[in-house]
């Protein structure tokens, strides 16, 4: 089973040298090959027993020539156990902890724990992945503990009826630990859900900083009624994906996960904001407008044969946002829902500047307990509706 590295993870910093050094000797022991069966001769470190490893779920896509492109979304990182690393983060987030109850103080323990952590930095990741035989590895992690890639494997590799790419980190064989990732097929064709996820399916209230603060670390997490069943319809459709995008750091990825999962939202990628320190646990609005605008038009960029539709709330820059992405990209985007955060009507000014020049069939305002739209079904055009 063939494998290649199409990009690596762009540093420029003095690591760069370094860097190059290792993806000269990654791309030759990449090349070996017998009779099918990748041959690695990079041999890194199976991984300490205080690191561990966080995948973010990803996209996959086939290439013209039947190829399988894989994104993986690696975190490094080793826990520290320190108490006083607890005290200062809630004292920042300006939580008295004497006033929690165990329930809640268990809780902020457990969705505070991967903000004491240190980023491993320059260590090389290796994977093992499902239908390929040896190991593949990821460039050196960066400062952050990051290390993103993008593999092209033989085709075969994206598993069961929801072709879905699995791996794992290589550790060593008296290592219990699994540390695991997958990516998801997205067809050529099809449906793309963007979606948005604080105020758009889980109650945060951004808008209010002690509600929001209370909200992400102390309390359950509560999903925005309808919203899962709205989008379960949806995924009825054979080609649909979804692509859950919120500035929210990467650190929150585990409880957010359990959120999607227990709350029975369909499965997807997943596009959190780079952050791994807690000094950034709050984006600005440049910040937070700078990761969402990327990130879709990464995958505008990646499936131009693709409808997306852009899911939002008014509490943020949404509509603004994808106001742009909309008059940017006009035959890509099949429909634009913001759910109403903020009391404002469809007619107000806000939303006539932010979808200035968008096509009034295409966006949408709910309220809360609203039916969706019933333009907005799983049998949804194959194009934008002509204008």
């Amino acid at each position: 089973m063939a494998c290649m590295h199409l990009s690596t993870n762009p540093d420029g910093n003095r690591l760069e040298r370094k860097r190059s050094a290792m993806k000269d000797l990654r791309s030759h022991a990449l090349g070996v090959l017998c009779m099918g069966v990748l041959v690695s001769t990079l041999q890194a470190a199976p991984l300490d027993a205080d690191e561990e490893v966080m995948f973010v779920p990803g996209i996959a896509r086939t290439t013209d020539s039947g190829a399988i492109e894989v994104d993986v979304h690696a975190w490094l990182h080793e826990k520290e156990p320190l108490l006083v690393a607890h005290r200062v983060l809630a004292r920042y987030l300006d939580l008295d902890l004497k006033q929690l109850s165990p329930v809640e103080r268990a809780r902020f323990n457990r969705r505070a724990a991967l903000f004491r952590t240190e980023s491993e930095e320059d260590n090389v990741i290796e994977l093992v992945i499902e239908g390929v035989n040896g190991r593949v590895a990821l460039p050196p992690t960066a400062r952050s503990g990051r290390s993103d890639d993008r593999l092209l494997l033989d085709a075969g590799v994206a598993r069961g009826p929801e072709q879905v790419v699995r791996f794992r980190a290589y550790t060593a064989l008296t290592d219990p630990r699994r540390f695991r990732g997958e990516a998801r097929l997205v067809p050529a064709q099809g449906l793309s859900v963007i979606s948005d996820i604080d105020d758009t399916i889980k109650h945060t209230d951004v808008r209010n900083q002690r509600e929001m603060l209370l909200n992400t670390f102390v309390r359950r997490f509560t999903p925005v009624e309808g919203m899962a069943s709205h989008y379960r319809a949806l995924a009825a459709g054979p080609d649909t994906r979804f692509h859950y995008l919120s500035s929210s750091p990467i650190q929150l990825y585990p409880p957010l996960a359990d959120f999607l999962a227990s709350s029975g939202f369909p499965a997807g990628s997943v596009h959190l904001r780079e952050s791994t320190t807690w000094r950034t646990l709050i984006p600005s609005e440049g910040e937070s407008r700078t990761h969402k605008l990327a990130v879709i038009e990464r995958l505008l960029a990646d499936f131009p044969q693709r409808g997306f539709l852009l899911v939002g709330d008014s509490g943020e820059a949404d509509p603004e946002i994808y106001g742009e992405i909309a008059r940017a990209h006009p035959g890509q985007i099949r429909g634009i829902v913001i759910r109403d955060a903020t009391r404002e009507p469809r007619e107000s000014t806000r939303y006539a500047k932010a979808f200035e020049g968008v096509d009034e069939r295409l966006w949408h305002v709910i309220h809360e307990r609203d039916a969706w739209p019933v333009s907005l079904s799983a049998s949804m055009p194959a194009s934008a509706p002509a204008r």
